[in-house]
């Protein structure tokens, strides 16, 4: 893709991003999208069919940010460190906080916490299945697995449910994710 139709693509998620703060959950138009990009309704158009593509690609460049984050962190050359996982989730969260919040709240983002489950497992299980004693299917299972109940956790905790910072939610999922549930029961 040339530099010009990237830039014009990244104004256009910025601008769908700003616009979920300003709408707050109301449905935004192509017209406000186009105007707040500084953009014609037909540019629009040139690059995507609805708004829901615009979701579609903020959530796909908010799902490479973490696989790069992790990819930078050496995730997927060591040993499993659960913590960085976390950490770099907790990032990505912080610099997309209304994305997230968004996501959270509107059952029509079903498709984005699909979506990021599937990428995610994708890649972990491609990346780690040389590191692991069981064989490729039965990791993924382990791995979609454990992206649900996180997934399921971090909703929770963006629609206001669950009182940890961050932080602390990071290291609590962590726990539970790769201590597991045994270790606190008595």
């Amino acid at each position: 893709m040339d530099k010009r139709k990237q830039n014009t693509r990244s104004r256009i998620r910025s601008a769908y991003l700003d616009l979920l703060t300003e709408y707050s959950g109301k449905r935004i138009t192509v017209t406000a999208l186009a105007k707040k990009a500084n953009i014609d309704r037909k540019t629009f158009y040139l690059h995507y069919d609805t708004m829901d593509d615009v979701m579609l690609d903020c959530s796909r460049q908010i799902i490479n940010r973490l696989v790069e984050m992790l990819e930078m962190q050496n995730f997927f050359e060591q040993t499993f460190n659960a913590m960085v996982f976390y950490q770099s989730l907790g990032k990505v969260v912080s610099e997309n906080m209304v994305f997230f919040q968004y996501a959270a709240t509107l059952p029509n983002m079903d498709f984005f916490w699909e979506q990021s489950k599937t990428i995610i497992a994708d890649n972990v299980t491609e990346m780690c299945r040389d590191k692991v004693t069981v064989n490729s299917d039965v990791l993924y299972v382990y791995v979609r697995f454990l992206l649900a109940g996180m997934q399921e956790v971090y909703r929770e905790w963006l629609r206001g449910n669950l009182r940890f910072s961050l932080e602390e939610l990071g290291r609590i999922s962590s726990d539970v994710s790769f201590e597991g549930f045994c270790t606190i029961l008595k």
